[in-house]
């Protein structure tokens, strides 16, 4: 087998050279026109050959106008975590996420967005999307890792009741199952699979997990540390050169205004433009421009730089109820480990209600790890306590992120940064 995506040419009536995706054995693959209409194996190893002559591949039909039917994003049958078709496909998932082109949850098996992230890539490496990925870099797609205290340290008391959560001191996993699959960028079940001869995982035992860069939620309270640093800095300097800005006036709290830990209330205010960005320091290259792209069709948010697209990241676009308005907004704040205002009657008609509950901050929050408010009052871009069902459920008019996804966003994104639904 080898480390690519593979590309087969076939053919569809009336339709010459005109590329599209299908599946082989749950591998993505592309099938080109040609006019004789014979199948021309590119690249295709004995083994996938065995397997296709086996099982076939699946050829969509073409539509009354000759043109290719879009093919569904189909998955590899469930097989051991060792089968080589698995091990490839979770190989590509993992080069994937390393370069910032996020398939989701990585679980071995591919679908839709595995093949979108893939299409970006090349989109990315300036390279027809199907082209071939090198994912040599990736020798082995899982490693070893020692549960430790860190790992144990994220995990305790749940409930699914927010009148109950608010009562916690903060949401944390519910089983070291959860944190490690997390901190993996992985399906739990997947996880499950990778070791099957562990029950219950503690301190000490050693798990296979696919070798990604740990989401880690240390990380994410030091860089909330830093940035209350950095804005204490500034609001230092700023006292120097004359008296302080007035305080805002008290507000109503909502989905746009996550509570920070020390209570006070970051507002998400509608401005004129665009906040400009920070000046370079001499000699230093300049700060790129930075603006996100939300794909609501696709569940997909690109982030694009002057020099054309630098990552992605599967979504949960609101809902066909509270679909994510059209048009071009901007991030407003940037919250890490925010405190949630749960508003039974905003979350189902978004009109604000007496009864609501505090729910404490944390990786199980409603609203994962942070809060991108955008313009639009109770609208924002966050992380969830739900990241295996991320593109596959709906929102209440918010971007739902996995919280490993979410956390890389927000350090691309600052106030000012430019959103377009499409």
């Amino acid at each position: 087998m080898t480390n690519e995506i593979l590309a087969i040419a076939g053919a569809c009536p009336n339709q010459v050279n005109t590329p599209f995706p299908v599946r082989a054995k749950g591998i993505d693959i592309v099938l080109e026109g040609g006019e004789a209409g014979v199948l021309h194996i590119l690249m295709l190893t004995s083994k996938l050959l065995a397997a296709l002559l086996v099982s076939s591949f699946i050829l969509l039909p073409c539509d009354a106008g000759g043109a290719p039917a879009e093919a569904p994003a189909a998955r590899l049958e469930k097989q051991s975590p060792d089968s080589i078709e698995r091990i490839d496909m979770t190989r590509v998932q993992v080069f994937l996420d390393r370069a910032g082109f996020r398939p989701g949850k990585i679980d071995g098996l591919g679908g839709e967005f595995t093949q979108r992230a893939a299409d970006r890539y090349c989109d990315f490496a300036g390279v027809p999307r199907g082209t071939v990925l090198d994912v040599a870099s990736v020798a082995s797609p899982y490693r070893e890792h020692l549960i430790t205290e860190e790992d144990a340290a994220w995990v305790g008391p749940t409930s699914s009741q927010p009148a109950q959560q608010a009562k916690l001191k903060a949401l944390l996993y519910g089983s070291i199952w959860e944190a490690v699959a997390e901190r993996f960028h992985c399906d739990m079940q997947f996880l499950a699979e990778l070791n099957p001869g562990v029950a219950e995982p503690a301190i000490g035992t050693v798990l296979r997990v696919p070798d990604v860069r740990d989401f880690l939620i240390s990380d994410v309270k030091s860089l909330e540390k830093e940035r209350a640093a950095l804005a204490k800095a500034k609001t230092a300097a700023a006292s120097l050169s004359g008296p302080p800005p007035p305080l805002p006036a008290p507000v109503s709290y909502d989905l746009s205004r996550p509570i920070a830990p020390g209570g006070s209330l970051l507002q998400a205010v509608p401005s004129p433009s665009p906040a400009p960005l920070q000046q370079a320091s001499p000699g230093s290259a300049p700060e790129p421009m930075r603006r996100i792209v939300l794909l609501r069709e696709e569940r997909l948010i690109e982030v694009h730089e002057d020099s054309g697209i630098v990552a992605c990241f599967p979504c949960t676009p609101g809902s066909s109820k509270f679909p994510v308005p059209l048009g071009t907004w901007k991030i407003t704040s940037n919250l890490l480990m925010p405190h949630f205002r749960w508003d039974k009657s905003i979350l189902e008609t978004g009109v604000r209600s007496a009864n609501a509950h505090l729910l404490p901050p944390g990786p199980n929050s409603p609203v994962g790890i942070v809060w991108m408010g955008i313009n639009r009052p109770s609208l924002g871009l966050h992380g969830t306590n739900s990241p295996d069902r991320i593109g596959r459920n709906a929102s209440s008019g918010c971007i739902r992120l996995a919280n490993w996804d979410a956390f890389m966003l927000c350090q691309l994104v600052k106030n000012g940064t430019p959103v377009e639904v499409r």
